[in-house]
């Protein structure tokens, strides 16, 4: 898709850059560069920007930086194939991830362009492509990002009204970081489960929603990092407070509540108590309420 403003923005970008005279600082500029031009090309569906994008990254002169321009790129191509149902396009941000380090930017890059398969393929009725996101998805090293891809599928079966597909992909994606061993942070594999207990109350699951609300909980006992521990106990407090109003269960308020009470941070307690305030006093739980104070 074609935007008359692109070639002006790109233009301006390349000459800024072009009046740095110290090579690093330069090859920096368009490190960041390139991360603003995968952003415009989601913002407006406009590949142009992913073209400018590719080129800028023969002016990055380090290695890694250069494989984490491409991470964007890939990533930015695999949203706009999900936006356009462009499968071209999404067969292109597969070939573009080749451009990565193996290891986590392959994984990372790899994820987006499973995701674009699984939802390109579903709205355009190609099951070939659907087909080719599940083998993608076997390849990707990283763990949490091979359970992400997993979910991914998940999600796409689902909204294609094929819950029992999606049922058995949530669960790949649960059994992969179940048996994972390299996962070495624990506020990773927490929020891993998180997100899995968000996929199976919508999947209708809600004993494997129960069980991976636990499983996070478990996850972030030995966390010490204060803004990892809000962070976490955040997502896991909003989880469960939306699970109980959705499944009736004055239990899981109560644990929402007392996850609150590991939320150290103020900025993490007050985004968090204005969406447990709301759903407790929408389900008429003052005693709750006052006791997120």
């Amino acid at each position: 898709m074609v935007n008359d403003a692109s070639p002006e923005f790109i233009r301006e970008f390349e000459k800024n850059a072009g009046y740095i005279t110290n090579d690093i600082d330069r090859s920096k500029k368009y490190r960041a560069g390139i991360a603003a031009m995968a952003q415009k090309a989601v913002e407006t569906n406009n590949t142009t920007f992913l073209d400018a994008a590719v080129r800028f990254t023969g002016k990055i002169i380090d290695e890694h930086d250069s494989s984490k321009a491409f991470v964007d790129i890939v990533r930015g191509a695999a949203r706009v194939a999900i936006n356009t149902a462009d499968a071209e396009l999404a067969g292109r941000s597969l070939e573009l991830s080749a451009n990565t380090e193996e290891g986590h930017d392959r994984s990372h890059a790899l994820q987006g362009v499973v995701a674009a398969m699984a939802e390109v393929g579903a709205k355009i009725d190609d099951p070939a492509t659907v087909e080719g996101s599940k083998e993608l998805a076997g390849t990707i090293e990283y763990d949490t990002y091979r359970s992400s891809a997993w979910r991914s599928i998940a999600r796409t079966q689902h909204s294609n009204d094929d819950t029992p597909s999606a049922v058995g992909s949530a669960n790949k994606a649960m059994e992969i970081i179940d048996m994972s061993k390299p996962i070495s942070q624990d506020v990773y594999r927490a929020s891993a489960y998180v997100d899995l207990a968000k996929l199976f109350i919508d999947l209708g699951q809600e004993s494997m929603a129960r069980e991976c609300i636990t499983k996070a909980v478990d996850s972030s006992a030995g966390l010490e990092d204060e803004f990892e521990r809000s962070s976490i106990f955040q997502a896991i407090a909003e989880a469960q407070v939306r699970m109980g109003a959705r499944t009736k269960d004055y239990g899981l308020l109560e644990d929402a509540v007392e996850s609150f009470g590991h939320i150290s941070r103020e900025y993490y307690r007050t985004s968090t108590r204005q969406t447990l305030t709301s759903v407790l006093l929408n389900l008429k739980e003052d005693k709750l309420v006052k006791r997120l104070a």
